[in-house]
């Protein structure tokens, strides 16, 4: 497989950068202090996740490796009754900010007015819904006067803090002047920071003064059909920023994607740290989904990673239940209160595996970052052919004409990839042609560095994933499957294992790459129990009749989470009759926390599977019908890895 390099195009600030010198833009990527900068945003929402964890998670974003914090707000949080503002307790948006930049994290403001994110009416209130259903997201009067004072309800609350960007509007493809409009109503609030963004999918025609933000999901449950789908066209590399699937649900399906601008950064905003399920596609993500993601897209020139979410939530509930479904008027049912996505971190702060392998990538940015980032993407010679070859390797290469990193994703997401024995890479730099052979596992994704100079070492390659890197240092990660090496341009080779090794004045360091330990259970009992609790919250919005069951669990101060493995369609549970958490059941584990929860019992509520149910349920791990008392296990531990 063949690369020919080329020269960069001029690195141009096309940015004014509104007054925050820290931050600059190029046609190319992002600056920060002088300094070429891939940074990592994760989305986490304020008002969906409860204000006495919001320190806690925050913590949770930063170590992991993040560093924005975006958030959406949604308007129907803050204005349920007209003219009633609460920016109280998990609505307190000032209080979350300065805690963001007290952990060290930037924050990105997604101000709307319309945000979607599975809520009720995309964020609009009921009431605005109602009154000015004909001329939503326009100009038009009374609608946009409401949308000033939201606007200035929130620049009130965030006066003199500092955001890295501003995101107007979502998911709008054909009123710039409308965008616009809200952008100088942003402004004229006294909002500022030096990015103004707006989603690009569904070949959106923007002004000029935004910038426009792409994204990538590893599935799309939100598709009206309990078919199969195709394989996803975001495993694959390309120069093509928007996949055509994102927003489907509200957009349509684009064909012929041409992009908009290619004159700014690829920048992402969504990219999917999993997906929120719906009651009729139910998928479950392993971390290998998430990061083969995000190699693709990083091998295609992303210089802004982004993720939807990070950080999952729980919806709150107000007069009405907060979560967009189909009695509100969206297509797509979603649980009332869970918003997990199956996240790196969980709606209830549990930690997947996924936060640990990303965290690799991140580290990886952080050191790497400032070489990475004026790369260009080049495709190879050969590419697949279709969706369905899966036998043409998918590769990429970024490079500035001397040295590179080659990207290549061999996993599909459902779909068994083969390996790639002695697959051969010829790349031409402008000084120096490199050419090796490399074993590729089955169902793998990974990078390494070529032709470059770090850390002391002169490397013409290496088969192990750069992780980060200081003068006399340099970190790799094991991948599975390949034997670990670095190739020196004089002509050395040398085999590494898992610790440290010296080559020439350098401390090498070979990262395993299964750290990732789960959480220890004890498994406790749940009884079946006469029904207390009222159906209606958990089951209103769907086609359902309500033939739940009821179980008991109980536990002790020492107790931090539960872990309920449950079989059935539905499930909620409730603490003194009020719902706390529900569950879209899937054949995966579903989580409480304890640590806030004052009782020391609860009852666990399931909706059985029927064969009617199934037939309008597309679930990847097959599910039973009938009735079955639940598997309940308690962790003690402060943090719960699962």
């Amino acid at each position: 497989m063949n690369f020919q390099t080329r020269e960069i195009q001029n690195n141009v600030q096309i940015s004014d950068n509104s007054g925050d010198d820290r931050i600059k833009i190029t046609n190319q990527m992002l600056m920060k202090d002088g300094r070429a900068w891939i940074p990592v945003m994760g989305e986490m929402h304020y008002s969906r996740v409860p204000c006495e964890r919001w320190e806690e998670n925050l913590q949770k974003m930063k170590d992991g490796g993040i560093d924005i914090v975006a958030s959406y707000v949604f308007w129907i949080h803050h204005e349920e009754r007209k003219g009633e503002f609460d920016f109280s307790g998990s609505r307190d948006i000032r209080r979350f900010v300065e805690l963001c930049h007290k952990t060290g994290l930037e924050f990105c403001l997604r101000i709307g007015p319309w945000a979607h994110g599975e809520c009720r009416n995309g964020g609009f209130p009921d009431w605005l819904q109602n009154e000015c259903s004909d001329i939503l997201r326009s100009n038009k009067e009374p609608y946009i006067s409401y949308v000033k004072r939201y606007i200035n309800e929130i620049a009130c609350q965030l006066k003199g803090l500092p955001l890295f960007a501003i995101q107007i509007e979502n998911e709008l493809q054909r009123d710039p002047d409308y965008i616009e409009t809200v952008r100088q109503l942003v402004t004229e609030a006294g909002l500022h920071a030096p990015l103004y963004t707006a989603t690009a999918w569904g070949r959106a025609r923007l002004p000029e003064t935004v910038f426009p933000m792409y994204g990538a999901y590893p599935e799309a449950p939100w598709t009206n059909h309990i078919r199969e789908l195709e394989p996803n066209p975001n495993y694959f590399f390309s120069l093509i920023r928007e996949d055509g699937c994102i927003g489907s649900d509200i957009l349509g399906t684009s064909t012929n994607i041409t992009d908009c601008r290619d004159d700014v950064p690829f920048m992402t905003c969504e990219m999917g740290g999993g997906n929120q399920i719906t009651y009729h596609r139910r998928p479950i993500f392993c971390s290998s989904d998430i990061e083969a993601l995000v190699i693709c897209k990083l091998g295609s020139g992303m210089n802004l990673l982004g993720y939807y979410m990070y950080c999952g939530g729980l919806n709150p509930i107000g007069l009405t239940t907060m979560q967009e479904s189909k009695a509100s008027g969206y297509s797509n049912d979603c649980p009332v209160i869970s918003y997990d996505f199956q996240a790196p971190v969980g709606d209830m702060g549990q930690i997947r595996e996924s936060y640990f392998r990303l965290s690799f990538i991140h580290r990886f940015l952080h050191s790497f970052g400032e070489m990475l980032a004026p790369m260009i993407a080049i495709m190879p010679d050969k590419a697949p052919y279709s969706k369905d070859d899966v036998n043409t390797l998918r590769c990429a290469l970024r490079s500035d004409g001397n040295s590179g990193f080659l990207f290549i994703n061999n996993h599909i997401r459902l779909h068994k990839m083969p390996a790639h024995p002695a697959h051969g890479f010829n790349i031409e730099f402008n000084e120096r042609t490199v050419s090796f052979s490399l074993d590729i596992p089955e169902d793998s994704s990974f990078f390494i560095p070529v032709n470059i100079s770090v850390g002391g070492l002169d490397i013409l390659y290496a088969t192990a994933q750069p992780v980060s890197y200081s003068e006399n240092r340099l970190e790799l990660l094991q991948i599975t499957g390949i034997a670990p090496v670095i190739v020196l341009a004089e002509g050395k080779t040398y085999s590494l294992e898992e610790g440290l090794k010296r080559i020439n004045e350098t401390d090498v360091v070979l990262l395993k790459n299964d750290i990732y330990e789960k959480s220890e259970l004890h498994k406790i009992s749940a009884s079946a129990t006469e029904k207390c609790c009222d159906a209606d919250i958990l089951l209103g919005h769907l086609p359902v009749e309500d033939k739940t069951e009821e179980y008991k669990v109980c536990w002790t101060d020492e107790d931090k989470w539960l872990v309920i493995k449950a079989k059935g369609n539905i499930a909620g549970f409730f603490v003194n009759k009020q719902l706390v958490s529900d569950f879209y059941l899937n054949g995966d584990s579903w989580v409480i926390d304890l640590r806030f929860i004052r009782e020391k019992n609860g009852i666990i509520k399931i909706q059985p599977l029927s064969d009617k149910d199934l037939k309008e349920i597309y679930a990847e791990i097959p599910l039973e019908t009938g009735t079955y008392i639940p598997e309940v296990y308690t962790c003690k531990d402060n943090r719960l890895f699962i």
